[in-house]
Order: C-alpha cells, then sequence, then structure tokens
C-alpha cells in the first residue's frame, strides 16, 4: 500500500511541475511598443527557467533569479559555445540563448528543461524573446 501511494504522489509531483509554467500569463506588447527585459522577458524566465538557474547551483553557472537576469544574459559569452554570447543585442542566430529556446544550439540540450524532459516553449513566448533580442535586448 505504501509503494502505490508513493507511486501516486511521484507522478502527482511531475504533473505539478510540468502544468506550472503553462499557466503563466504572456503579455501582449503591440508592434510600437519595445519589449523590455523587466517587464515582458523576466516573468517568463522566472516561469521557466528557476529550476535550473537559481542561486544555489545554477546549471552553466547562470543565474537568473528576480533583478539579476539581464545582467546575466546580456554581454556575456556562454560557457558552452565560447565564441558565442549569451544575447547578442539585435542578432538572433549569434544569441545561444535563442538557438538554446528554439532548441538547436550547438551544444547542450534545449531549453527550459523539466524532470520529464526538455519542452517547447509556446509561439507567443518565444515571439517576445525574439522581438526582444532583435529589437536590441532592451532592459
Amino acid at each position: 500500500m505504501a509503494g502505490e501511494l508513493m507511486s501516486r504522489l511521484v507522478v502527482l509531483a511531475g504533473a505539478l511541475v510540468v502544468v506550472s509554467g503553462c499557466g503563466t500569463p504572456v503579455p501582449e506588447v503591440p508592434v510600437e511598443e519595445p519589449v523590455s527585459y523587466s517587464q515582458h522577458i523576466e516573468p517568463l524566465v522566472l516561469a521557466h527557467c528557476l529550476g535550473c538557474h537559481e542561486a544555489e547551483e545554477p546549471k552553466a553557472k547562470l543565474v537568473l533569479e528576480q533583478g539579476t537576469g539581464y545582467g546575466q544574459l546580456v554581454g556575456r559569452r556562454s560557457v558552452q559555445v565560447a565564441t558565442m554570447m549569451l544575447v547578442e543585442p539585435g542578432d538572433l542566430e549569434a544569441s545561444y540563448l535563442w538557438l538554446k529556446l528554439q532548441h538547436r544550439a550547438p551544444e547542450g540540450k534545449g531549453m527550459p528543461r523539466t524532470p520529464t524532459g526538455v519542452k517547447k516553449l509556446r509561439p507567443a513566448e518565444l515571439e517576445l524573446y525574439r522581438r526582444w533580442i532583435e529589437e536590441g535586448a532592451l532592459p
């Protein structure tokens, strides 16, 4: 009986992890308004990335906690591909983050990841990242 209960709890916990990022509202940003990290991107980062990028044991030495993510992403080189910047303002293909989000990075796995594997962001979320980088990666 205890083993069956434990199995159910593990399945429930996995389902909660997968669903937790799904309800994150994606802000609609009019084309004439620029996308900024603090207003539009940071809420997505906090919802999808903190599982791996918290201060205690950050993957790729990248801490993306509230208030720190912009400085960690823009103007820094990737640990996995040292010839690439994590975010190269104005240049999607030179931005390692974009390639990771697209699951096309030359090194490493796609992002974000969950205990059950890699998942893709929703199209509206990817569009915000695309616009943010192409528009110059504003703070």
